[in-house]
């Protein structure tokens, strides 16, 4: 989800700061690749990262020292604190990428996205040339008051933070926070759990550092919760050669929200049935659902969500989606139905979705009013909240079909 190139983000407060996060923040250039994007962690294909690559053990050893660090590190304790905001008990989206232009489509008291005390949105942002952006945060807090901003903390924009040690890792995480808290955001976002994870224990170890000291509590006690994303391959069962319980009691511990990227294209959606689309996009819930692991249990039944390319612009892109030169706005709509109701209809995706890239520089303006409809219907606001909010939208079985 990385947007690559850019240099080290720092803390520029700067007018100019949020026209650059909504053109900056282009994904890579390379060609789709099903399924999903994958992104090794170097900004390339192949090197450490790479599924079947060298394994960067980072400041470790061997792989049982690396896989004892995490064991000690997992059984550290967060330090206590109340947080700014909460997923907690609520259905919600997160959306990442996002410019303000998008906001009124959904922030409409009447049409856009549900109201109500146990609903919540998420828009979560890489920002160019800060950590977060304060003119960035008062748009989304002012377009409506269940709106709520996620500043992402991009790991690759820190190029030690495979080996760099405790000191460091407090010392830039703690600047992220602070220019998060000093900003108003609500949460930060790690971006991301790079597709070496799975089989990692040393990439594990630091993310777990990470994670912790981005909700230390500043001096005045003000902490934040986290979203962390996982790349398609950080969310492919079959990767994960151990349990990594540690890891994922910290992920449990820091996080409300943990998002499975699945950036397909249209033909990829069109072509699998729902029954292996359902399959594909939650079975590393099932996986942490069956573990027997009460952080587990929690992330697969309060946290997890799957998030789904939102990408209709010329050309193709890591992103996915679709291709507007090649595919119409319909046909992509019904792609993205069928996609929600494959996310609706299986446990665990009921009151969870996420969507990306929202920004308008990516994903052509006329996406967006579906992406509210679907909200719309299957969070039952449109329709009363009856049964059919498990139906295809609009209770009609064309909307998701590709034919």
């Amino acid at each position: 989800m990385r947007a690559h190139g850019w240099t080290r983000p720092t803390r520029v407060w700067a007018a100019a700061a949020l026209a650059a996060a909504a053109t900056a923040c282009a994904a890579p250039t390379d060609d789709e690749v099903e399924p999903g994007m994958m992104d090794d962690g170097t900004g390339g294909a192949g090197g450490p990262g790479a599924a079947g690559g060298t394994v960067d053990l980072g400041p470790f050893a061997d792989e049982a020292s690396a896989a004892a660090a995490e064991a000690s590190e997992g059984a550290l304790s967060i330090l206590p604190s109340t947080p700014r905001a909460t997923l907690a008990g609520k259905r919600f989206v997160v959306f990442y990428q996002v410019s303000a232009d998008i906001l009124p489509t959904y922030a409409d008291a009447e049409s856009g996205l549900p109201i109500a005390p146990d609903h919540a949105y998420v828009f979560s942002q890489s920002h160019a040339t800060a950590y977060a952006s304060a003119a960035f945060a008062a748009t989304i807090h002012g377009a409506r008051s269940d709106f709520l901003y996620a500043p992402a903390f991009d790991v690759g924009e820190f190029d030690d933070w495979r080996t760099a040690d405790d000191a460091a890792i407090i010392a830039y995480t703690h600047a992220f926070r602070d220019a998060l808290i000093a900003a108003d955001a609500d949460f930060w976002a790690f971006n991301e759990a790079y597709s070496d994870t799975p089989r990692n224990a040393a990439a594990r170890v630091q993310i777990m550092k990470i994670l912790r000291h981005l909700t230390d509590p500043d001096p005045a006690g003000v902490s934040l919760r986290g979203i962390i994303y996982l790349t398609e391959p950080a969310a492919t069962v079959s990767n994960w050669t151990s349990p990594a319980d540690g890891f994922w009691t910290r992920v449990n511990e820091t996080t409300d929200a943990v998002v499975a990227e699945h950036y397909h294209s249209t033909g990829f959606i069109c072509d699998n049935s729902l029954s292996f689309l359902s399959g594909h996009y939650f079975a590393l819930r099932e996986w942490l659902n069956a573990s027997g692991n009460a952080a587990k249990v929690s992330i697969a039944n309060t946290k997890f969500t799957v998030l789904h390319s939102a990408r209709f612009n010329p050309g193709t892109s890591g992103w996915a989606g679709a291709n507007s030169d090649t595919t119409t706005l319909a046909r992509w709509q019904r792609a993205m139905s069928r996609a929600a109701l494959a996310t609706r209809t299986t446990a665990g995706g009921f009151n969870r979705i996420s969507w990306a890239p929202m920004a308008s520089s990516i994903t052509a303006l006329g996406v967006h009013p579906r992406i509210r409809l679907l909200e719309r219907w299957h969070y039952g606001a449109a329709w009363g909240g009856v049964p059919a909010e498990l139906d295809c939208v609009a209770d009609y079985p064309g909307n998701c079909s590709c034919d």
